[in-house]
């Protein structure tokens, strides 16, 4: 073992920090590196950049609007803590500019790299005779009802149209034949891209492909969208606003929390608008209007870009029939076919099962569920639900159960950001089919990722780091422990038992449970391994998490870090510690990996002098997840998931060809000055999955 660097001369009440709003940014920008990557597919690579946008508009609807109320509206920040988040805002808007021009120059050189491969990105002054007959088809045949002027002198202002809806602000102009303008006028016309989609494909010509995005589209069909009108000029620029997207919940102790959540989204339609994108060739008259018309202030967002907005289409670009521009499918392992001629539930009971998503299918999770919905043994399930699928077999397999004669609870949060509406409308369609719905307490948002399946036999728990979402298991990594260990499934129910009774006091002996003792556990673990430490015995702490901002834990992995424990952090998304700082940090590195699948699992691994202990769950090291959340953290006990979790974590912090090293600022690709080949852990992770598969079907 590497001998690691103790400097305890160092107060131990110092440690750098970066602002968490800061170091999402970061994260973001990661993203937005890897479309700048010449060895990622280039399909790949624009979806990337559709990821960042997505990202940043959610990151302006909540971490922006959150800082500038404080800024300006929360009546308990101080003068001081008001500037902060003032000066804040600014350095986020600079960042945010910054990274605005690099991506519209990483576009350019994406549609330039398309082109050279025979796909060409047109607009609406390139066009030839044949695309033109066929751009006006498209718009006569199914485009025409959809694009439906206003004129600006009679625009009504709703934040609840515009928000995050692409325009195009329409500059209208009679000329005459010496060029003075007789009339003109300024019009928007909205780009119905939710029901055409963003991008209209032509028809290939000589091996070449054509595509248009549809703001362009609806630029050649000016004339004819203000036929009638005695225009004979038209300058298109598109724009679009991000607004507030708080939600403002009704305290009235009357009102149940499904009518308070209606309520409270019908305010969020309303939220003020606080960003404003647009083309950087935009007219300053044109920009003022806009800016007025939206009360955009000094404290909001103008961010100037290239001619095309709302880049987060870009994740739906087709594919053109150009599989070798794309990743190399790697579908979901079913496991070994011996496995499906079992019970799932007596396999549980006989060895606990850990299922790795999306390296393996969300198919085995909902095989447990079907199963537990017909077995006579089976009496009760229990399920808590943050994010569900649009067409969510999870939920079908529950009201089986229900149907089945089985006594079926489902908590549910309604608080689930930007799922409000889907968990509610879920919610009305569980109880209708025979499921008691519970929402759990209003001031603790249940967070955590739990199953409890009661049967005559025995019972069965599931624990895990994401959601139950068919979706996001193909897209996220998770990991999901199914045990009949007595004494983990006797906590599990007793957090169902909290959540239904937080008034009642409860005490969790094995399970990591938020707000009651996860915190305090954390903290004496790393403690221990502090001790370990100092005694000169060996000391290590292994984290794979998606965001570290709390203070209380920070102080702690610094205080470790300078006692001599090898602190090895996988840390995807914000992370407020700093490490590799002289005495502050040596002995803490902090990875980040940004690749096909989106890190999301959370993993603990700490050396416990040579026992080591593992523990997965749904919290990450936040002040929300520990203090304000009904977060879930289980012991990991079975030899061989241990050894699993800890080749996943050990592959992470081996990963150099998509890791970036962390510091103060963004940080760097790990593969700079590394010779080929680069481990890629999440390559390497789905070969080793494959391997064992093959295997035991041998």
């Amino acid at each position: 073992m590497k001998k690691l660097s103790t400097q305890p001369h160092v107060p131990q009440t110092y440690f750098p920090t970066v602002e968490r709003d800061i170091s999402w940014l970061y994260f973001n920008y990661r993203i937005l590196l890897e479309a700048k990557r010449d060895d990622v597919p280039l399909l790949e690579r624009f979806n990337f950049l559709g990821i960042y946008s997505n990202n940043l508009d959610e990151y302006f609807r909540v971490r922006v609007a959150s800082q500038q109320h404080n800024a300006l509206y929360n009546k308990h920040a101080s003068p001081e803590e008001k500037e902060k988040a003032r000066n804040l805002l600014k350095k986020i808007y600079d960042i945010v500019a910054t990274y605005s021009e690099e991506f519209e120059s990483t576009f350019e050189m994406l549609i330039a790299e398309l082109a050279q491969q025979n796909i060409f990105l047109i607009n609406e002054k390139q066009l030839t005779p044949e695309q033109q007959h066929e751009v006006l088809s498209f718009y006569i045949d199914k485009l025409s009802g959809s694009t439906n002027p206003i004129f600006f002198k009679r625009l009504r202002f709703s934040s609840e149209e515009m928000d995050e809806a692409l325009y195009l602000t329409v500059d209208l102009k009679k000329e005459t034949t010496t060029g003075e303008i007789e009339k003109r006028d300024i019009a928007l016309v909205r780009v119905p891209s939710d029901k055409f989609g963003r991008f209209l494909r032509l028809r290939d010509r000589n091996g070449k492909v054509y595509f248009m995005f549809l703001d362009d589209v609806i630029r050649y069909c000016m004339p004819y969208i203000f036929i009638g009108l005695d225009y004979n000029r038209y300058e298109a620029y598109s724009f679009k606003f991000t607004k507030n997207a708080e939600m403002d919940i009704d305290k009235d102790i009357q009102s149940g929390m499904m009518q308070k959540v209606s309520r409270g989204l019908k305010t969020r339609q309303h939220g003020e608008l606080l960003r404003l994108v647009m083309d950087k060739k935009t007219p300053n008259s044109i920009e003022r209007l806009l800016t007025e018309f939206a009360e955009i202030d000094q404290y909001d967002a103008k961010i100037f870009g290239g001619r095309y907005h709302n880049s987060k289409d870009l994740m739906s670009l087709p594919n053109f029939n150009r599989p070798e521009l794309m990743n190399l499918p790697q579908p979901p392992l079913q496991g070994s076919k011996l496995c499906f001629s079992e019970s799932i539930i007596e396999r549980i009971f006989q060895k606990d099962i850990g299922l790795h998503f999306p390296y393996r299918s969300f198919d085995q999770f909902l095989r447990l569920l079907r199963e537990a919905a017909i077995r006579d043994d089976v009496t009760e399930l229990k399920v808590t639900l943050y994010r569900v699928a649009k067409q969510s077999n999870v939920i079908e397999a529950l009201k089986a159960a229900a149907a089945n004669g089985k006594k079926v609870t489902a908590v549910v949060e309604l608080m689930a950001r930007f799922d409000e509406p889907a968990n509610l409308i879920w919610s009305r369609e569980m109880e209708a089919g025979g499921i008691h719905v519970i929402f759990g307490p209003e001031h603790l948002k249940v967070h955590s990722k739990l199953v409890y399946i009661e049967t005559t036999k025995g019972n069965i728990a599931c624990i895990g780091t994401g959601n139950m979402h068919e979706g996001t298991a193909k897209l996220y990594t998770d990991y999901m422990l199914m045990t009949a260990n007595d004494e983990i499934v006797r906590e599990v129910e007793k957090v169902f038992e909290f959540i239904e009774r937080p008034f009642i006091s409860f005490r969790f002996t094995q399970l990591l449970v938020s707000p009651k003792n996860m915190r305090s556990k954390i903290i004496r673990l790393i403690n221990q391994e502090i001790r370990n430490a100092k005694a000169g015995k060996n000391a290590y702490i292994k984290v794979k998490i998606n965001h570290i901002i709390d203070e209380q834990i920070i102080a702690r992995l610094y205080a470790a870090g300078r006692a001599g424990v090898d602190v090895q952090l996988l840390v995807r998304g914000n992370c407020s510690l700093v490490p590799q700082v002289e005495g502050v940090s040596p002995n803490i590195s902090q990875h980040a990996i940004i690749d096909r699948y989106l890190e999301h699992s959370r993993i603990l691994i700490f050396g416990n002098n040579g026992n080591p202990l593992f523990f997965i769950g749904s919290a990450d090291w936040m002040e929300r997840n520990l203090d304000r959340r009904v977060e879930v953290m289980t012991p990991i006990w079975d030899n061989d998931i241990q050894k699993e979790l800890e080749t996943i974590v050990d592959l992470g912090l081996k990963d150099v060809s998509q890791a970036h090293y962390v510091n103060y600022n963004h940080g760097k690709p790990i593969r700079q000055g590394q010779k080929k080949p680069w481990l890629r852990s999440q390559q390497q992770l789905y070969q080793l999955y494959l391997k064992s598969d093959n295997s035991e079907a041998l």
